[in-house]
C-alpha cells in the first residue's frame, strides 16, 4: 500500500458527465535521474555514468506517464460518481490508485456490512528452511472464501478477491483492476465503483441516456472474411443470420433497422461505426461467434463494451499509455455499458449457457463509434455441443430476439428510467416444458 490518502471525493447532485471539481492529487513524485558522483579520467566510468543517467530518464518517463495515468482515472472516477449522489466517499491508496472500502459500498447501497477477512485469499502455505531437511510445508491454514457475497434482497454482488471477476444481480463483470484485501479488509477501485458497480447497480440513476428510434445491426465478418469456421458453417453467414432474424423482431416492435450489411460481403472495420454516426437517436450492435484453437471447451456468451479511458480492456493486464487516449467510443462508456447489460441479462435469461461475463475491449467498432455501442459474442463455434446448438436455426431465432429484448429494455431505462429486467426475472417468465427442450436440440450436421 502507497499510503492512506485523506481525499475524500465529495459526491454532488450533478449527473454522470460532471466535472471533477476541487480534488488533490497526492501521488508519487517522479523520480530524476543523477550524475555519479565520482571524478577523474576513467572512461568506464563516465561510460557507465552516462547510461544510469540515460536509464533514469527513462525511468523518469515512464513515472509521469504512470501519474497522468492516475490522475486521468481519477478524473474519470470522480466524474462517474456524481451518479452516487449524497455520499463522501473515504478514499485509500494502493499502487497509485484510489480505492474504496467494501464496508462503505454496502452501507452506501444497504447491503450488510461485509465480514472481515482473517488473512488475504490465496496466500501461499507458509514453508519453513531447515539446514537439515528441504523446505517442508507448514500445517495448512484454514480454507478462505474466494469470494464476498451480499445480498440486499433487492440486490445481489459477489466479488472476487485479489480478483478482476464480480457478478451484479446473476451476470459476470470484469472489473478494471482487481479488489484489493488488506488487514481483513476488501477495496475497490474507485474507477471500477464509477464505472461498473454504480450503473451496474442502479441503471435507472444513469443520465443523459438518449431514447433510440433506429438500430444499426452489424454482422461480423463477410465475404472472403469468413470469421471462425465450424462444421456447421462459417460466423460469418451465422452473424448474418442472427442480423437478419433481429431485423424482423426490431421492426415489428416499431424500431427502424440499418445494416452495415445484409449480404455476404466484406465492409472495413472502420466503416460499420460510420452508418450508425449519420443516424440520429441510433444504437450499434455488432453481432459475432467466438473461437477458441487452445481450448475446445469454452463456451457461452459474452459482451463487450468500450473499456473506459485510464482502464485496461478485460484481456488486457498490461499498462499502456494508449488507455490514456481519447477515443470516440469513450464519449458513451456508461450507455454502452448500460446497453450490454440489458442485452446480456436477456440473452442469459433466455439461452441456458454458460456466463463469460460482461467485459470491456478498444475493438474497433467500440472505440470508433460515436453512439453507444456493444459487441455481442453468440457463443463458440469450436466448442463440438455449442455449435450444434449453433448450427440449429430455431436457436439462432432464440438468441435474436434475447438481444431485441434486451434492446428493449435498454429503450424503456432511456425514456422511462425504468431499469431494465436481470436474468432472474426472464426466467420466471421463460417458456419450459417441451419447447425449451426443443430450442437446445442440437443441429444435424
Amino acid at each position: 500500500m502507497d499510503s492512506t490518502c485523506s481525499l475524500r471525493a465529495g459526491i454532488g447532485n450533478a449527473d454522470y458527465g460532471a466535472s471533477l471539481g476541487a480534488t488533490e492529487f497526492s501521488g508519487p513524485q517522479p523520480m530524476r535521474g543523477t550524475k555519479s558522483s565520482h571524478d577523474g579520467n576513467d572512461a568506464r566510468q563516465i561510460f557507465i555514468s552516462f547510461h544510469h543517467e540515460r536509464d533514469c530518464r527513462r525511468a523518469s518517463v515512464w513515472k509521469i506517464v504512470a501519474m497522468k495515468f492516475a490522475l486521468i482515472s481519477a478524473v474519470c472516477a470522480v466524474a462517474g460518481l456524481q451518479g452516487a449522489r449524497g455520499a463522501d466517499w473515504p478514499l485509500t491508496r494502493f499502487d497509485g490508485r484510489d480505492y474504496v472500502s467494501l464496508e462503505s459500498i454496502a452501507t452506501f447501497y444497504g447491503f450488510p456490512v461485509p465480514p472481515v477477512i482473517s488473512q488475504s485469499p490465496g496466500a501461499a502455505i507458509p514453508v519453513t528452511a531447515s539446514p537439515q531437511t528441504a523446505e517442508t510445508p507448514a500445517a495448512p491454514t484454514p480454507p478462505l472464501p474466494a469470494t464476498v457475497s451480499l445480498d440486499s434482497d433487492k440486490a445481489q454482488m459477489e466479488l472476487g478477491l485479489n480478483s478482476r471477476e464480480i457478478a451484479i444481480n446473476g451476470a459476470k463483470q470484469w472489473l478494471a483492476f482487481p479488489t484489493h484485501v488488506q488487514d481483513g479488509h476488501v477495496f475497490v477501485a474507485r474507477l471500477d465503483l464509477s464505472k461498473i458497480i454504480e450503473p451496474g447497480l442502479r441503471p435507472e440513476r444513469i443520465q443523459g441516456l438518449q431514447p433510440i428510434t433506429t438500430i444499426v445491426l452489424d454482422p461480423g465478418h463477410g465475404g472472403q472474411d469468413k470469421g471462425a469456421v465450424s462444421r456447421y458453417g462459417y460466423e460469418k453467414d451465422f452473424a448474418l443470420d442472427v442480423a437478419l432474424r433481429a431485423r424482423d423482431f426490431l421492426q415489428k416492435r416499431g424500431y427502424r433497422v440499418a445494416m452495415t450489411r445484409s449480404t455476404d460481403i466484406f465492409i472495413p472495420l472502420d466503416e460499420r461505426p460510420k452508418l450508425a454516426k449519420s443516424l440520429p437517436d441510433s444504437i450499434f450492435v455488432s453481432i459475432h461467434f467466438n473461437a477458441s484453437d487452445a481450448n475446445h471447451d469454452a463456451r457461452g456468451f459474452e459482451i463487450f463494451s468500450m473499456a473506459p479511458r485510464g482502464a485496461p480492456a478485460t484481456n488486457d493486464n498490461t499498462f499502456s499509455a494508449r488507455l490514456l487516449r481519447e477515443e470516440p467510443g469513450n464519449a458513451n462508456e456508461i450507455p454502452s455499458a448500460a446497453l450490454a447489460g440489458a442485452i446480456y441479462h436477456s440473452l442469459l435469461g433466455h439461452v441456458p449457457t454458460v456466463d463469460r461475463g460482461l467485459k470491456h475491449a478498444r475493438f474497433a467498432v467500440l472505440r470508433l463509434s460515436t453512439v453507444p455501442a456493444v459487441l455481442v459474442e453468440c457463443g463458440f463455434v469450436t466448442n463440438v455441443p455449442e455449435s450444434a446448438q449453433i448450427g440449429s436455426p430455431a436457436w439462432r431465432a432464440r438468441v435474436a430476439e434475447a438481444i431485441v429484448d434486451g434492446i428493449d429494455g435498454y429503450k424503456d431505462l432511456a425514456v422511462n428510467k425504468q431499469a431494465p429486467k436481470i436474468i432472474a426475472d426472464y426466467r420466471r417468465a421463460a417458456t419450459s416444458g417441451p419447447a425449451l427442450r426443443e430450442l437446445l436440440t442440437p443441429a444435424t450436421p
